[in-house]
């Protein structure tokens, strides 16, 4: 069982610790030890109690404040237990007599403190078993869901629905609304109910024609609009440079900054999820009305909002429509048994309800269809899942189906008790974030909701994010080339129902800028999304209960309030990451958070950490990779012996000192050390370095790989990044590397043969800033066994550009010889056209690639010549009819910053 559970609260971490007492390590008093097996055994009965709970759907009043006590009881257990042990300690079996002894006279009254702890404790134990006893559950009153085990297998993971049956035609049509050859600016709403693959069509649009125009942004609204953020997020996509100057602007100025790039330009921008009129006019105002033939798609449920963001007076807002019966049975069936007409007889009457029920929405027919695969195929078990549901297609006051409710419903029960908590975990998240997998992965495991017995945690959180996609409870928006899920999101009806849902278990407290009466009197775990009266609210709440928070996550806002974090004894995740105004003596005092498992700090004003931060004895993850002012982490840093995860930013320098005391550090990054030679001693001196992951740059790169003998058995991902002279020679000696990205200035045969040398590598993105020393690389037949993805970039950035004949055929040939690379699924290159050969893809030998899945090819056209350009596409356009049957994506970059002509790049370069 995972230690702690929105069902259970951390009754299975308790009893974990309270075995651990009765360990001989802590030397406890005897008739203490004999209060505690007591205790034990008292808190298994109420502990299967719980488990039984938690398995059911529906119960009365009474039942429910039981439960609730016996939850609040064991979070209020753990934590006095777990402030025992820290200030008792558990590592005397290390230590010489003298110093045991020593220790064992500090620490006895401390040992004699417990005993009144542990009577405390017992009265309120013995008063929940008594009421317990007159208050007997009868559980044939209530409904109780299967149990579902964990599959530990890797899931298969949902496809994006770009595929949707009916997307095609409707594709067309918003295309061809917006590439008309009208030269004004022209909006397109998309309008209709949540659910119905609103932001699929606008995104799968945005793709397809994007590339048409000089400046392009997507962003998401919500019904909690923050119009700086909102503006900043349009910024830093229309212009990078310009987004990093405007952190301190205020609306107006962002609002100007972004007309100003705009004005003169073809732009496409979507707008996502608007829910009031008044937010279009605020963004509107910063897209200006040119005559370059801009664009324009919002998404909403409201037709008032709708017809408001129409172009003109008689524009016409696109409706979409539910998809019809036919299309509907598609994807229902399509998901359940892998085709689409597959269905038993038996069911097809059944299957008809449901779908009627669903109303033609692709979210209810996908989430009831991933509930229904994990079912046996029987119609009874059908029947009964179709009646618990609503009686009809109708729809709320939000443009919601009334029946979805029921169908996500459904789908939470049925999850395991693990997957409850990880996926009520995610309402901290705000509306239409984008929520990378690998953070949230991290906070389930600081916050204990997953058991070490099932496997490497990581692993296990891996499981659990595709098993939740499975299921469709949450949406993939980013996958890896190997499968990983990169980035999920969490449909706003789903969040609508998991905010409901944690705020009836006071699992979680989420400020999200609607209206907050009132906060629970013990807050566990606190998001904070948005400023203003709620924040300074909150700040008062936190201090009262401050010893109940677990979990504090504070995400970007104006101007948030964040209270000194002194005394937090239970917090176990703390992410400040989205808190800039965050100062040093915010975190001054963090040392006297003991239980902290995770600490995230970013974007914030800290220029330095106390030393105290080596207290944190339980911190598994240290990220401190957006602290751009933090110079350097304190040396106390090296004794913290459970980190796990250690990231830092460029300019933020780690001590070398001590460096090999920590060793359960399976990922770092950092560029920066004191002492680069002597760190890399450190890490190699014990023998034992863990090392899995490591991105790092030039200098530490050359220390730590300038020994043969150091083959850092455990490494399985590189990433060198800033660049790097030379490919090290070192790097042959990474045996177990998986995954390496590297960004080199000079590249020649010598280095490829190096790279082709590692066994183990099945994914290779290399970036050539420079100079390739040869005009042809070959990869030869022996090649790569094991490579399933290779990204090859090659945009000399050092030089500009020569003027020598633009149609001149030198230039790099890479080949890959019959029998190389047999694993290969994805190849992608970006290339620019000056440096490369114009028969560069006809030598290549994409006909030897027997397994090769999709190959893309990204053409930079900046400062390059439109002769050059052509004549590389022209070869590209002979690959593509020679291998009909490959996905082959063809696309331009920078196409409008082109040379046009000689004279053109001769006065570009003269600056004239």
């Amino acid at each position: 069982m995972a230690g702690v559970g929105v069902g259970t609260g951390a009754m299975n971490s308790l009893l974990g610790k309270l075995t651990a007492l009765l360990s001989d390590e802590y030397n406890l008093l005897k008739r203490v030890r004999k209060e505690i097996q007591f205790l034990k055994c008292e808190l298994d009965r109420i502990q299967a109690f719980l488990h039984i709970l938690a398995d059911m759907e529906k119960f009365d009043d009474l039942t429910k404040k039981r439960r609730d006590s016996l939850r609040d009881l064991s979070y209020e257990m753990e934590d006095c237990i777990d402030r025992f042990m820290d200030r008792l300690g558990n590592r005397d079996a290390k230590r010489g007599f003298i110093k045991r002894t020593m220790r064992r006279l500090r620490t006895m009254w401390t040992r004699h403190d417990i005993a009144n702890l542990v009577k405390d404790l017992k009265a309120r134990v013995m008063e929940e078993s008594e009421r317990n006893e007159r208050y007997k559950l009868d559980e044939s009153y209530y409904s109780a869901t299967r149990t579902v085990e964990i599959d530990l297998r890797i899931t298969t993971l949902h496809e994006e629905v770009n595929g949707l049956v009916a997307m095609d035609g409707r594709v067309k049509h918003i295309t061809a609304l917006l590439m008309d050859e009208s030269m004004e600016l022209k909006v397109v709403p998309i309008v209709g109910s949540g659910g119905l693959g609103k932001t699929t069509l606008a995104m799968k649009v945005y793709r397809t024609i994007g590339g048409a125009f000089q400046c392009q942004a997507s962003v998401s609204v919500s019904r909690t609009l923050d119009p700086v953020k909102l503006l900043k997020d349009i910024l830093s996509q229309v212009d990078g440079d310009a987004y990093k100057e405007c952190q301190s602007w205020e609306k107006e100025q962002v609002t100007r900054k972004i007309k100003q790039i705009l004005t003169g330009k073809r732009y496409f921008i979507v707008i996502d999820d608007v829910w009031k009129e008044e937010h279009w006019k605020l963004l509107k105002s910063a897209f200006p009305e040119n005559n370059n033939g801009s664009r324009i798609i919002t998404t909403t449920r409201i037709t008032d909002v709708a017809n408001g963001c129409c172009s003109n007076s008689s524009g016409q807002p696109y409706k979409m429509e539910p998809l019809d019966d036919v299309a509907s049975r598609k994807l229902f069936f399509k998901r359940i048994f892998s085709s689409d007409d597959s269905c038993p007889a038996e069911l097809k009457d059944v299957s008809t309800r449901i779908l009627e029920k669903c109303g033609g929405l692709p979210l209810a027919i996908i989430t009831f269809a991933s509930l229904l695969s994990n079912k046996t195929h029987k119609k009874d078990e059908w029947e009964r899942l179709q009646e618990s549901i609503g009686t009809g297609p109708s729809l709320d006051s939000d443009g919601n189906l009334k029946g979805m409710k029921d169908i996500l419903l459904l789908s939470y029960w049925d999850l395991p008790h693990h997957l409850k908590t990880c996926l009520l975990y995610l309402c901290i998240y705000p509306e239409d974030c984008r929520i990378k997998c690998e953070e949230l992965k991290w906070k389930w495991v600081a916050e204990g909701f997953l058991d070490r017995r099932w496997g490497r945690l990581d692993e296990v959180a891996e499981n659990c994010i595709n098993e939740l996609i499975n299921r469709n409870m949450i949406q993939p928006i980013d996958i890896d080339d190997d499968g990983t899920v990169k980035y999920c999101r969490v449909h706003d009806m789903v969040l609508d129902l998991i905010i409901s849902l944690s705020d009836e278990e006071n699992f979680a407290t989420v400020l999200n800028g609607r209206i907050c009466n009132s906060f629970p009197s013990k807050i566990r775990r606190l998001s904070m999304q948005s400023s203003g009266k709620e924040h300074k609210g909150a700040v008062g709440a936190i201090t009262e209960t401050k010893i109940h928070i677990r979990s504090l996550t504070v995400f970007e806002s104006d101007k948030p309030i964040v209270p000194h974090l002194v005394d937090f004894h239970a917090l176990r995740v703390l992410d400040l990451f989205g808190c800039d105004s965050l100062e040093n003596k915010h975190v001054k005092h963090i040392g006297s958070s003991r239980q902290l498992r995770y600490l995230r700090i970013g974007y914030s004003k800290i220029t330095e950490l106390p030393v105290e931060i080596g207290k944190l004895q339980h911190l598994e993850t240290l990220d401190l990779r957006c602290c751009y002012s933090l110079l350097r982490v304190p040396s106390t840093v090296v004794e913290l012996q459970k980190l796990v995860r250690l990231f830092v930013g460029n300019k933020t320098q780690l001590p070398a000192s001590g460096f090999r005391s920590l060793q359960a550090l399976e990922e770092l990054q950092f560029n920066e050390t004191d002492d680069p030679v002597r760190f890399a001693e450190e890490v190699n001196e014990s023998g034992k370095c863990n090392l899995r992951y490591l991105h790092t740059g030039e200098v530490m790169v050359k220390c730590l790989l300038c020994n043969p003998c150091s083959t850092y058995p455990c490494l399985q991902v590189l990433k060198i990044q800033p660049a790097i002279g030379m490919v090290p020679r070192g790097i042959a000696s990474l045996k177990n590397l998986v995954k390496l990205f590297m960004i080199v200035n000079e590249f020649d045969q010598e280095d490829l043969q190096a790279l082709m040398g590692m066994p183990s590598l099945a994914h290779l993105q290399l970036c050539v800033k420079w100079a390739i020393k040869e005009e042809k690389l070959t990869v030869g037949s022996n090649g790569f066994k094991l490579l399933k993805f290779f990204d090859f970039q090659y945009l000399d950035t050092m030089f500009p550009h020569s003027f020598e004949e633009p149609m001149s055929p030198g230039g790099l040939r890479l080949t890959f010889a019959p029998g190389a690379v047999p694993a290969l699924r994805r190849i992608r290159f970006d290339l620019d056209p000056m440096w490369v050969a114009l028969d560069f893809f006809a030598n290549l030998g994409v006909e030897y690639f027997s397994v090769l899945a999709h190959l893309e090819i990204v053409i930079s056209c900046f400062q390059a010549a439109p002769g050059r350009v052509k004549a590389l596409e022209c070869s590209i356009e002979k690959v593509i009819k020679l291998n009909p049957d490959r996905e082959i994506c063809v696309r331009r970059i920078a196409k409008d910053q082109m040379m046009k002509d000689l004279l053109d790049r001769m006065l570009q370069h003269l600056n004239l």
